[in-house]
């Protein structure tokens, strides 16, 4: 066989392959043309919003916050004023009368908030999730005020404006205005005082990032706690493909190939559409801090490296949880750590029907001998009870105590999205504290014809808030404890 076969047959390989890949690319773009109109709130590019590569590094956060209301003006001005193509346009968050509209609430939780004790005892900056805005970071953020925390929960570039302002944000955005918020926290606390990061989801893997920074850059301060909630330290491969949308939605007939979806935005707190192009940022800097952990390497930056205290669900079709196990825990594997699983219920009808792909997780990380880091499973008491139960787990010790908190009837599992929410969550909650014209997303159970919701069923389904929220809060506490000592 000599060496131009051998090339011949490579180039046929080669370019076969290509054309099997623009033949995909070609078919998900037809396909997307049957989303549903884009609508200004999609189509508008906020140029006031803060770019990096644009803007140049932002030196304060009053810098940011001014520049913040410059992109919100913005917003008024185009979004705002001209909502009339929005679908459901009486549930539409940008539709003045609505009460989805978050600038009618007490405080607009879009936008960065901070909460200030009269005599801080320690500083927070708290970080929220991809798609979201600093509401998701609420529970968490009333909880460390009312202990006499300094707050900060932080905007994100491309957050809770527009979905369409989410299209050009980049990653190196969000790196860039978390580290002036740290130095910001930092400055407004006394040094002896602690000082914590608090990320969910994509802010997890952003607080993550940043402690890495830390470790090596002395201008930045070095947090002494994180705390993480469904971090994304690792997602979907498939997410490295996201990207390819841009071969095509350039052109005005295949633009809605830049979405993954596109839905009415009535979620006066999170986007319901989704670009593409976000996915694959948070892919990107999962890749990015992937790296960084695998060059930690001396014990004497584990060291360094902030305390962790971890809440995830067993099962999550967001993040890859294996991955927060894996590349984060194990891989320091410190006895200072704690990881929170949040398993499926037990005594759930429905668990006949579950996939049985992470019991192999649970059983690999509950049994592994070298693991040095605390363990906590929150499960059932018994198997044929709803009431539930920690079952921890440090070298070799196993001890359980029962927990306030019991499944609510007919859930399965937590989700990603339902880990930062309480049960009394005005908006993502049980419903329960909600006034009876009020409506509330996590208790939406909705049944009917097939195809007359304009919303997928799935999204009103998956579970919005934790019922285990109160041991959340009591973990949380056991921290802040330990530093007044």
């Amino acid at each position: 066989m000599t060496f131009s076969f051998l090339l011949r047959w490579l180039s046929r390989i080669v370019v076969s392959l290509a054309i099997i890949v623009a033949t995909i690319v070609l078919v998900r773009a037809f396909d997307s043309r049957k989303l549903p109109d884009l609508s200004v709130s999609h189509t508008v590019i906020l140029d006031a919003e803060y770019r990096v590569s644009r803007d140049g590094a932002i030196g304060t956060l009053d810098e940011y916050l001014m520049q913040e209301q410059r992109v919100f003006d913005e917003l008024n001005a185009t979004v705002y004023s001209d909502a009339q193509d929005e679908t459901l346009l009486s549930l539409s968050r940008f539709n003045e009368d609505s009460p989805f509209n978050s600038r009618k609430h007490a405080m607009d939780w879009n936008r960065t908030v901070e909460l200030t004790p009269e005599r801080p005892v320690g500083g927070a900056l708290l970080l929220h999730g991809l798609t979201d805005s600093p509401y998701s970071m609420r529970s968490v953020a009333e909880l460390l005020h009312a202990r006499g925390f300094y707050v900060l929960a932080l905007r994100l570039p491309g957050h809770g404006t527009a979905p369409g302002g989410l299209r050009l944000a980049r990653a190196e955005d969000w790196q860039a205005v978390v580290e002036p918020a740290a130095r910001h926290v930092r400055s407004v606390i006394e040094a002896d005082r602690p000082f914590l990061v608090v990320g969910y989801s994509n802010g997890g893997v952003l607080a993550v990032n940043y402690a890495l920074d830390a470790l090596i850059d002395d201008g930045l301060p070095l947090p002494d706690q994180l705390l993480l909630l469904s971090p994304a330290i690792g997602v979907t491969p498939f997410a490295m493909f996201a990207s390819w949308h841009k071969s095509l939605s350039w052109l005005v007939f295949f633009e809605k190939f830049a979405w993954q979806s596109v839905l009415p935005e009535y979620d006066p707190y999170k986007y319901n559409s989704f670009p593409k192009s976000a996915g694959h940022e948070t892919y990107n800097l999962t890749q990015h801090v992937q790296e960084k952990l695998g060059r930690l390497g001396t014990a004497e930056f584990s060291k360094r490296f902030p305390a962790m205290l971890t809440f995830v669900s067993l099962v999550d079709s967001t993040v890859l949880t294996a991955d927060t196990v894996d590349l984060l825990y194990q891989r320091l594997n410190r006895t200072r750590d704690e990881l929170v699983i949040y398993d499926v219920n037990r005594f759930s009808r429905a668990e006949l029907f579950l996939r049985s792909e992470h019991r192999g997780l649970l059983r690999r990380v509950w049994d592994d001998e070298g693991r040095r880091f605390e363990l906590t499973l929150i499960t059932n008491r018994t198997p044929d009870s709803r009431q539930a139960l920690a079952r921890t787990s440090l070298e070799g010790q196993v001890n359980e105590r029962p927990i306030k908190g019991e499944w609510p009837l007919q859930v399965y599992s937590l989700s990603h999205v339902a880990i930062p929410f309480a049960a009394d969550d005005v908006w993502y909650g049980d419903g329960s504290v909600n006034q009876s014209e009020q409506i509330s997303f996590g208790a939406l159970s909705p049944r009917g014809e097939k195809q007359v919701l304009a919303v997928p069923a799935d999204l009103l389904l998956r579970l919005r808030y934790n019922p285990f929220f109160e041991y959340q809060v009591s973990r949380i506490n056991a921290i802040l404890a330990d530093f007044s000592r």
